[in-house]
């Protein structure tokens, strides 16, 4: 008769299925697995150049798409980085818009005006029939910030097209903050005076530590070496004040009588 053992059950621990769903910094499972795409992508030849064989930026593109519920590819195909800055297309901030259904039509473009006069404003009409405005652009706008003077710019050549896409920009950034979480137009980054990149420069020099910081980091671990403390330095002496010498007494003569004097 055979004896029978009873082994316990070997338990196999499944790691639920990690879905980017919103923000890819939201957890330890979730920022490896967002990482591991973003060296997938990183490697391909068809993204742009600014993200090839950078992780890093790969991994802000498919977050930027997990927050907005879109493509990754579609981000990284729109997203330019200019003069260090992201930036998006101007077509890819009217076609957001028009495909996220937030309101009941289109985005639309009223022109009025002549000369510097000449003006756009993009607009909409929400699912209770309002109308929903962005700031006017006009040409005399335009001149008046430094972008129709600007090298190699198209406000000359083209007004109504730029008109349209810097209407499309205002009214994205005033009334769909969330769809364009805050980043201004690839035209509007080219056209930003470099006078307001060098006071931020500026800034942060004047921010910065002034002396550098002494620390070493190990390459393999990781670890910070804080700098050892240096022996406080030796109280300066203190001067000393010269002794004062008790004043001597004189003597003078008053009335014929030798009167001594103190000497004070």
């Amino acid at each position: 008769m055979s004896e029978t053992t009873n082994k316990p059950a070997i338990q196999v621990q499944s790691n639920p299925d990690i879905k980017l769903d919103g923000n890819v910094f939201s957890g330890w499972h979730e920022f490896q697995a967002a990482g591991k795409m973003a060296a997938a992508l990183s490697q391909s030849t068809i993204v742009p150049r600014d993200y090839q064989n950078n992780p890093g930026n790969c991994l802000i593109a498919l977050d930027m798409a997990s927050r907005m519920g879109t493509s990754p590819m579609m981000v990284m195909q729109n997203l330019y980085i200019v003069n260090g800055r992201p930036a998006w297309s101007s077509q890819y901030i009217i076609a957001t818009i028009n495909a996220s259904h937030k309101y009941k039509t289109e985005l639309q473009f009223d022109f009025k005006g002549e000369g510097d006069n000449h003006s756009c404003t993009a607009w909409v009409e929400d699912h209770n029939g309002h109308r929903v405005e962005g700031p006017e652009i006009t040409i005399r706008m335009a001149k008046d910030e430094g972008w129709y003077g600007k090298n190699g710019s198209k406000w000359k050549t083209m007004p109504e097209v730029m008109l349209r896409y810097r209407a499309a920009s205002f009214f994205g950034r005033m009334n769909c903050p969330d769809m364009m979480m805050g980043i201004y137009s690839s035209e509007e980054v080219i056209e930003m005076s470099p006078d307001q990149y060098s006071d931020v420069d500026e800034e942060i020099k004047q921010r910065a530590n002034q002396q550098p910081l002494d620390f070493e980091v190990n390459k393999e671990t990781g670890e910070v070496k804080e700098p050892q403390p240096t022996p406080s330095e030796a109280p300066a002496e203190a001067v000393k004040e010269p002794k004062k010498e008790p004043a001597k007494e004189s003597a003078s003569t008053k009335n014929g009588q030798q009167v001594f004097d103190p000497g004070f």
